[in-house]
């Protein structure tokens, strides 16, 4: 099926009606993709279908369809778009659809000039990625990166938005490639953690809950006996094969389950089966909200073993 105006649909209340909702159906989901393809389509000026193809692009990207998320990139990046240019760069890097091309990701990186780009950059130095393995080249870049954004850690609007997690957690690996420890590495990845909450509460993004179990493990935390957990995200280090987690939310009490089904650890929390920590926490609602969302209203997390 195929809207059009005469049926009466208003695509730039379709995006912003998407917009506002936590959790689309799989019809205002549909519903929005026809509205970016229709403006994508009927853009003018014509400069406005980079917005929209971006708008579309990362819509795939946050369902996993990557070939066409770097579609659409491809297309927004052809009108100048730098930020469609460092999407196209994550693409190339991780082989998200199916091919990996570190010199493509570099150049990408290069041309489009902005902080993530400069922090990607950063990483294929720190590991030798299309150029020499270079710890300095890596230091160079990411120290005044690491400056600004920590300079911004102090305005409410960045913690949602700030990539200070990414710079401060290769800050400390790259410190502790050479030997170097230090206390304040666990103040930035405590602050760390912090500020990617946010982000998750406000940006749910799955990339994010795999960035955070790094910043945990990192940190050198885990959690393999019975404990009161801090917040959720411990969740993530909780090396439990077969046990029980419970918590209170909205003065009521809920358990998940932890147990082993054909040699895999399997979640279980309202009737629903999850693949460990990562799943659970991507997927999971509570009241129909994404649990991250109201992570900083679940109290009394306890982890129990059962042997």
């Amino acid at each position: 099926m195929t809207y059009d105006m005469k049926n009466q649909f208003d695509p730039f209340a379709e995006m912003h009606a998407y917009y506002r909702l936590d959790d689309p159906s799989a019809e205002e989901q549909f519903r929005f993709v026809e509205a970016m393809k229709y403006l994508i389509a009927t853009a003018y000026p014509e400069d406005d279908r980079e917005a929209y193809c971006f708008n579309l692009a990362m819509y795939y990207r946050d369902i996993r369809e990557f070939r066409l998320e770097k579609k659409y990139l491809e297309i927004a990046a052809e009108y100048g778009s730098d930020v469609c240019m460092e999407e196209l760069g994550i693409i190339w890097y991780y082989g998200l659809d199916g091919v990996t091309d570190y010199e493509r990701a570099y150049h990408c990186f290069k041309e489009s000039g902005l902080r993530r780009g400069e922090y990607m950059l950063a990483d294929m130095y720190r590991l030798g990625q299309y150029v020499e393995k270079d710890l300095n080249k890596c230091r160079e870049i990411l120290g005044p990166l690491f400056e600004k954004v920590l300079d911004e850690a102090d305005y409410p609007f960045f913690r949602t938005s700030t990539l200070f997690p990414e710079i401060a957690l290769r800050m400390v690996q790259t410190d502790r490639a050479e030997g170097l420890h230090a206390e304040y590495h666990y103040e930035c990845l405590a602050l760390a953690a912090e500020f990617l909450a946010a982000r998750q509460q406000n940006a749910p993004f799955w990339g994010n809950i795999s960035l955070m179990r790094e910043i945990l493990e990192t940190s050198g935390k885990i959690y393999i006996t019975d404990a009161k957990l801090p917040d959720i995200y411990s969740l993530l280090v909780c090396n439990v094969s077969c046990g029980t987690i419970t918590f209170v939310y909205n003065s009521t009490v809920h358990t998940i389950d932890i147990f082993m089904q054909d040699a895999k650890t399997v979640w279980q929390y309202e009737n629903k089966w999850y693949q460990g920590a990562e799943d659970f926490l991507e997927r999971a609602r509570i009241n129909g909200r994404r649990i991250t969302t109201d992570y900083d209203l679940i109290e009394d997390l306890t982890l129990s073993l059962r042997k």
